[in-house]
């Protein structure tokens, strides 16, 4: 890499470290583009070099490592051969993520609503998506027992993201222990729906009065 190569990527990290911190400490509503530029060094100008809005910054800090992700734990269902293998891997790696980079997850519970905001259905949308498709899959292949993927989908990426939010605030992040514990709470339920009696399972409802 060249000097000329080497400024700009050092001057892209300046920006994306300041952005950062603004995000994590006061907010993304709260913040604005020169706020960023001056936790830097550089010309308020030198910002537009590198990024033209406030959302394209942020999206910058969150893309690239969701769609990372994203990749990584569709890798894993794609390769599962059985129903323990797509559950646990799955979150296994997920809550891993989480425990190496806490910050990016911090980044998104700090920004929550932005990110609703900006990301389609989730603050992960696309990960949603991949998901319910994942699914589909592996009732096809029949690793899974036929049910509702959209259901399924939103029950297995709710909690994920909830247990993220727990691992990610503690000291003690045991990504192991979660992805057991989500694994042992799901595979029972999921497996009822292989039973025909499942099927015909009706809510009890506590009559009013």
């Amino acid at each position: 890499m060249g000097k000329r190569e080497s400024n700009k990527a050092a001057n892209r990290s300046a920006i994306l470290e300041a952005a950062r911190q603004h995000f994590l400490e006061r907010g993304y509503e709260a913040i604005c583009i020169r706020d960023i530029i001056r936790s830097t060094d550089l010309a308020t100008g030198t910002f537009y070099n590198y990024f033209t809005t406030k959302e394209e910054v942020f999206r910058a800090l969150i893309d690239e490592r969701i769609a990372a992700l994203t990749e990584q734990l569709h890798a894993v269902r794609q390769k599962a051969r059985s129903l323990d293998e797509f559950v646990h891997g799955a979150y296994l790696a997920a809550f891993t993520a989480i425990a190496e980079d806490p910050v990016l997850y911090h980044l998104l519970m700090r920004n929550e609503a932005a990110v609703r905001t900006l990301y389609q259905d989730s603050p992960m949308g696309i990960s949603l998506q991949t998901l319910k498709n994942d699914i589909r899959d592996a009732i096809r292949r029949g690793i899974m027992p036929t049910l509702d993927a959209d259901h399924l989908a939103a029950a297995l990426f709710g909690a994920g993201y909830e247990i993220g939010r727990v691992l990610s605030a503690s000291e003690d992040r045991d990504p192991a222990k979660a992805a057991a514990f989500a694994t042992r709470l799901f595979l029972g339920g999921i497996q009822s729906f292989a039973s025909e009696k499942a099927a015909t399972l009706k809510p009890r409802v506590r009559a009013s009065g």
